[in-house]
């Protein structure tokens, strides 16, 4: 009889440090392990991405400082290629940047920077995108 509460508590202990252990790779999936590329301005960098994936960039930028970026792509038909200006060096964060404009196609914004510090550009396209993207601070 103690042999099986013993195998019962080894199972049960498994069980659960397995659970754990799943709980936490699901969960650490979710945060952005992508490099951030450091750009310094004026900067122009080419790239191809598409699917899931997103391209990282990261810029300094101070308080009152003007951020603008600007994409274009190759390729017609349903390809198509955007950005977002974020503070979070996390993609799945979303802490986007207000105050800013866009133009009405969507290639270009400029930014007044709200405060000095780590700007992070995230690239995307659907269904995939070759891109030229180009940033500048003033």
């Amino acid at each position: 009889m103690n042999t099986l509460k013993t195998l019962t508590r080894v199972f049960l202990t498994f069980s659960a440090v397995a659970i754990l252990l799943v709980t936490a790779g699901i969960a650490s999936a979710q945060t952005d392990s992508v490099k951030k590329k450091p750009l310094k301005s004026p900067a122009a960098v080419k790239g191809f991405v598409g699917g899931e994936a997103h391209d990282s960039y990261v810029i300094r930028a101070r308080k009152n400082q003007t951020l603008k970026v600007q994409i274009s792509w190759l390729g017609g038909g349903d390809n198509k290629a955007q950005f977002v200006i974020s503070k979070s060096d996390d993609f799945f964060a979303g802490d986007l940047v207000e105050g800013g404009s866009e133009t009405y196609d969507g290639k270009s914004q400029t930014r007044k920077i709200p405060a000095t510090g780590d700007y992070y550009i995230y690239v995307t396209a659907h269904p995939t995108a070759k891109y030229t993207l180009k940033v500048t601070v003033k």
